[in-house]
């Protein structure tokens, strides 16, 4: 449907337009009187969106007219760690909460092909998440997440996926790997599935040795060390990058030897008490951050699990177990390294993260907004023109009503949304 006339849309009538714009294919739109977040401020001026992508050129043709009314606008948010969505069940559910929350783009590290494959046509769309995934991961005999998926099938893949075992979860959910050999092996296997990154397990890796034989570890143990710089090898020829999940300074340091390129969880989300560790077990050393910055290696902190998953109830060693995450973090920033905005809990999104370290008052309002919209998402799709509010790049953007620059909290009262310049609500 074509107008003669541009129609001219005003925050205060969205409900009132937004069916009719949600009606129609709306191509060239002109956003007028907004505050655009230009990587440090904010810059009042104009847009238009033309085929989904940001132009200051007017095209021949305009479509629609929406005034922003001076409010402030912001790139969308990324989600670094989660596991959500991975199945057809809810699907909707987890797309709407991740849209409401203004988190546009996610990266899940460990995921079983069988079923994010029948999502593929519901995601990476103008009115839907953008999500990679890693497939299964990499871990070794008894090693973490091989015993979690038996609680999956009994939990969240108990519909998805009928008639599965633990043991049909080995070369799907994810591969046990304990010699060079079997990673030759099951290499092609795992490249099959073209999965867009690798995932690959490190838990307690310092006693790996004492622990690998011995299945009261299991689940609390992960690949050998000594191949992750083999599997880094593979993934880098192969043009993928890795993640890594550790547990302890050792496990990073591991990692950061071996060449990963990505750190899932810092050291300190949680503590495991009755296995004789204490909070200092897990405090990141200088010589470990040094190492991150000069590798340009990021992390994903995942710090409000200890709140939503991994809670510890005992008031002497949360405040023991905050002190670490407090440390850890402040370290981090201090030589540059880079921290990913992600939650790991299936039912929450990284909003719940951002609120964590906001109230953990490690980072400015400024820094924290760049981490979750600038370089969060950008971990996650690199060769994208996301991230920024800029000539060519996508037209996605989020509407708020004060400057998060004063008022962090704003970010949890979207506006508007706008992905690849469709009006979502």
């Amino acid at each position: 449907m074509k107008h003669n006339k541009p129609v001219q849309i005003f925050l205060g009538m969205f409900w009132i337009c937004m069916f009719t714009l949600l009606s129609h294919a709306q191509k060239n739109i002109h956003f007028t009187n907004g505050q655009w977040f230009n990587g440090s401020g904010f810059v009042t001026t104009e847009f238009y969106s033309v085929n989904g992508i940001f132009t200051k050129t007017k095209p021949a043709h305009v479509d629609t007219v929406v005034d922003l009314n001076m409010s402030y606008i912001i790139p969308p948010f990324g989600e670094a760690h989660n596991h959500s969505p991975d199945t057809e069940l809810e699907f909707d559910v987890f797309n709407e909460r991740y849209l409401s929350d203004g988190i546009f783009y996610i990266k899940n590290p460990n995921s079983i092909p069988f079923t994010t494959k029948k999502i593929e046509a519901k995601i990476n769309t103008p009115g839907s998440v953008d999500v990679i995934f890693a497939n299964g991961g990499l871990t070794g005999s008894g090693g973490h997440p091989t015993g979690l998926y038996s609680y999956l099938l009994t939990t969240i893949y108990k519909k998805s996926i009928t008639g599965w075992t633990n043991r049909s979860m080995e070369g799907h959910a994810y591969y046990v790997i304990d010699s060079k050999e079997e990673l030759h092996r099951k290499w092609p296997f795992i490249m099959a599935d073209k999965p867009a990154f690798i995932k690959v397990y490190l838990l307690y890796s310092e006693e790996y040795e004492q622990r690998k034989n011995d299945t009261a570890f299991n689940g609390k143990k992960g690949i050998n060390p000594q191949l992750v710089k083999q599997i880094v090898s593979y993934a880098h020829t192969a043009g993928l990058k890795v993640s890594c999940h550790v547990e302890t300074p050792a496990d990073v340091l591991h990692a950061v030897k071996a060449g990963v390129d990505e750190i899932n969880h810092l050291p300190g989300y949680q503590i495991r008490w009755k296995d004789g560790f204490d909070a200092a077990y897990y405090q990141l050393t200088p010589a470990i951050a040094r190492r991150m910055k000069k590798k340009r290696i990021h992390a994903d902190a995942t710090y409000s699990l200890s709140q939503t998953e991994v809670i510890e109830t005992d008031s002497a060693k949360r405040n023991q177990q905050l002190a670490v995450q407090k440390q850890n973090l402040q370290l981090l920033k201090k030589y540059n390294v880079q921290v990913t905005i992600a939650s790991d809990s299936y039912n929450l999104t990284s909003k719940t993260e951002a609120d964590y370290l906001y109230k953990l008052n490690i980072y400015s309002n400024l820094e924290l907004l760049k981490l979750w919209c600038e370089v969060t998402p950008l971990a996650i799709f690199p060769q994208r023109k996301i991230a920024a509010l800029k000539e060519g790049y996508e037209a996605s953007f989020l509407v708020l009503k004060e400057n998060p620059l004063k008022t962090f909290e704003t970010v949890f009262s979207i506006q508007l949304r706008v992905k690849q310049g469709h009006l979502l609500w």
